[in-house]
């Protein structure tokens, strides 16, 4: 289970701010909501996924692409496991002294052209092979695939999100306070509370931007906490509930095995 909210990304080589790389999702697996600043691309080559972002949702199958523009929060999920697909996340510092729009122009989250995927197939040849010079060739080709992309695929102020910023901060601003009181005993209204907003009104905000309700993704963080602690061998599966915020062992283990697609007794036994 992915387990960052926002994520910081480093790249070892600052003159090549890019990360590419494979992905695949199977079973109850999923990327759960975050953002970050780099505008990502993603590419799919086998099965399909829903991808949620800015409160947008799309399937995207083989031979697709979807955007997800700077700060989106987004959440991928499998709709026909196994799905792979390929994933490409480019730093402002890259489009630094270019023209492209890159914070204030809104792209279009779903592109089914295959002149575009041709395009983002060059990259994915030149980062699998890094023959000489592939660097230069990875930029030049990145270049390419966003000039393509503003020229054709830029919405129109009147077209542009789904959300306001306001919607897209309050949820993220939910997503902190959540990751941080996990382990307590949480209301829905305390967390509606810390917000700012209605618990009937941003209940629907929040399931429209990440796919799932509050009480959903305060589940996740809870389970995913308990298979860290599981799997680091120092924690039995009563104390692994306990310090996750759960308080009924039965619960937990019903809970666990939703999210997971495991018992917390095969965690603990792999380990």
């Amino acid at each position: 289970m992915e387990t960052g909210f926002h994520e910081p990304l480093r790249h070892p080589d600052p003159a090549f701010p890019v990360i590419f790389h494979p992905n695949a999702l199977e079973g109850t697996g999923r990327v759960e909501a975050h953002w970050h600043e780099g505008i990502e691309v993603l590419c799919c080559f086998q099965g399909a996924a829903a991808v949620r972002s800015g409160g947008e949702q799309l399937l995207m199958q083989a031979g697709e692409l979807a955007v997800v523009n700077s700060g989106d929060l987004h959440s991928i999920e499998p709709q026909e496991p196994p799905c792979r697909y390929y994933c490409l996340i480019v730093e402002p510092a890259l489009f630094a002294e270019t023209d492209f729009p890159f914070r204030t122009g809104i792209l279009r989250r779903h592109i089914l052209d295959p002149e575009t995927a041709g395009l983002f197939s060059q990259i994915s040849r030149e980062m699998e092979q890094r023959e000489s010079c592939y660097k230069e060739a990875v930029k030049g080709c990145i270049f390419l695939l966003f000039s393509r992309l503003y020229r054709r695929y830029r919405l129109s102020a009147a077209a542009e999100d789904p959300l306001t910023g306001q919607h897209q901060a309050a949820v993220k601003k939910a997503i902190v306070y959540l990751r941080a009181h996990f382990q307590e005993k949480l209301l829905l209204e305390d967390v509606c509370g810390a917000v700012g907003f209605s618990k009937f009104y941003f209940c629907r905000q929040f399931r429209q931007v990440t796919g799932r309700s509050i009480g959903e993704y305060l589940q996740y963080l809870r389970c995913a906490n308990a298979r860290r602690l599981l799997e680091s061998g120092e924690y039995n599966i009563g104390e692994s509930a306990r310090l996750s915020g759960f308080s009924e062992m039965s619960y937990f283990t019903r809970v666990f095995k939703k999210q997971t697609g495991l018992l917390p007794s095969q965690v603990r036994k792999r380990k």
